[in-house]
């Protein structure tokens, strides 16, 4: 079996598929992953096989203009108490959001869909806006796999999908590409999924932060609990390094007799003054080794940081900006796991207490409820058997049928 992986070239939306990626190879299918040119050193890092498509496009230098951040940007409006009002909203933001995002497809789409013509995939794997997968699953007539980052904030595109991808599909004679798949993928619990009666398929999140060296101090269990602060990399990529607010937390925390390690890029360092004595790391670590050995995670609600801190049974402090970030928050805090906090109005003892609270067992139990119902899903590989009766092709790929 022949699985093509479509992806906008931001490594933040590759990650999540990765580890399905390394599933389908391990079960003996040929897997490649069709992106931007630029994107191509981050998929090979991961040790799958990459086909750029189109010239280098740099996604994130669109994503800070005045216009794109409109799409996200906090303090653009006060959503509506009026739903009617409210759902418009939404719609505008959203078209903003996936009309970048097919933007970024047509600059793929010409070289993407004539590889896949020459390759013939079996299924198309793409996450919500890796908009070329349903596109060459169209034009190929081959079933696709929607593979979410979390919670499905982007189910709601085919309600206007004819807007969003008019211009990717004209050149093709086609109207409609079936943005949400053949199939969609979800590694969020469903304590933290939309209760909208969409139909999704659990797959087990595996966290994966690109390739690392795993540092010894890891491997030693803390003589106190041990804070772990992240922020990922979008919100500095995006220019929105004041809502970066690890160094906030840090100097809130200054004084408990905690260990902070503080897993941030070598330019978020640049954010922080002083290094109060009870930060044990400050710089650059896998979230995944680091969030197994910590008694708290404090994040800024992006999907990665949440779920790993849910994998690893781990109590979370969400600080969040962003409407995606406030829902993982209040999802978070309304199973027990953890807690939210609005970015905007915060105060140094605001984030203190609640780090006390989270130090509470009734948190530590919630979290490893969520941990188990999470481990309870099936693995990609056990996934990959999915993918096989969705193509009709049970063969690996090199042998007989």
């Amino acid at each position: 079996m022949r699985v093509l992986i479509a992806t906008w070239n931001i490594p933040g939306h590759l990650r999540p598929m990765v580890p399905l990626g390394w599933a389908l190879r391990a079960r003996g299918h040929d897997v490649v992953v069709v992106s931007n040119p630029d994107l191509v050193p981050t998929i090979l890092d991961s040790g799958l096989p990459a086909f750029g498509a189109g010239p280098d496009y740099d996604s994130f230098a669109v994503l800070r203009t005045e216009s794109a951040r409109r799409a996200w940007k906090p303090e653009a409006e006060v959503v509506s108490a009026d739903p009617v009002v409210a759902a418009a909203q939404e719609k505008q933001r959203q078209l903003i959001g996936f009309g970048l995002a097919a933007t970024a497809a047509q600059v793929q789409a010409a070289d993407a869909v004539a590889f896949a013509e020459r390759w013939r995939p079996d299924v198309v794997v793409f996450e919500p806006t890796g908009l070329v997968g349903p596109l060459i699953g169209t034009l190929l007539g081959v079933p696709t796999v929607r593979h979410l980052w979390s919670i499905d904030f982007t189910a709601l595109i085919e309600d206007f999908e004819d807007e969003i991808v008019g211009e990717l599909v004209a050149p093709y004679g086609i109207s409609r590409i079936g943005v949400n798949g053949t199939v969609t993928l979800d590694p969020a619990p469903a304590r933290l999924q939309l209760a909208d009666g969409r139909t999704r398929s659990p797959i087990r999140f595996i966290p994966y932060n690109g390739p690392t060296v795993l540092q010894p101090w890891l491997s030693t269990p803390p003589t106190r609990p041990r804070i772990g602060i992240t922020w990922g990399t979008s919100k500095s990529a995006l220019g929105f390094d004041h809502m970066v607010l690890a160094p906030r937390v840090v100097a809130a925390l200054a004084r408990r007799d905690v260990e902070l390690a503080v897993a941030v890029t070598d330019d978020q360092r640049e954010l922080f003054g002083h290094i109060p004595d009870n930060v044990v790391h400050l710089g650059p670590i896998p979230l995944d080794a680091l969030a197994s050995t910590c008694s708290v995670l404090i994040n800024g609600g992006g999907a990665g940081s949440v779920l790993t801190s849910l994998v690893n049974g781990v109590p979370q402090l969400v600080i969040s900006h962003m409407p995606d970030e406030a829902v993982h928050g209040e999802r978070v805090r309304d199973s027990g796991a953890g807690l939210n906090l609005p970015g905007g109005d915060l105060t140094d003892s605001d984030i203190d207490a609640a780090v006390q609270r989270l130090l509470e067992p009734e948190f530590q139990t919630a979290a490893r409820e969520l941990q188990s119902d999470m481990l309870a899903r099936p693995t990609p590989f056990e996934v990959v058997e999915q993918l096989e009766r969705l193509a009709g092709d049970r063969v690996p790929a090199g042998q007989p049928s």
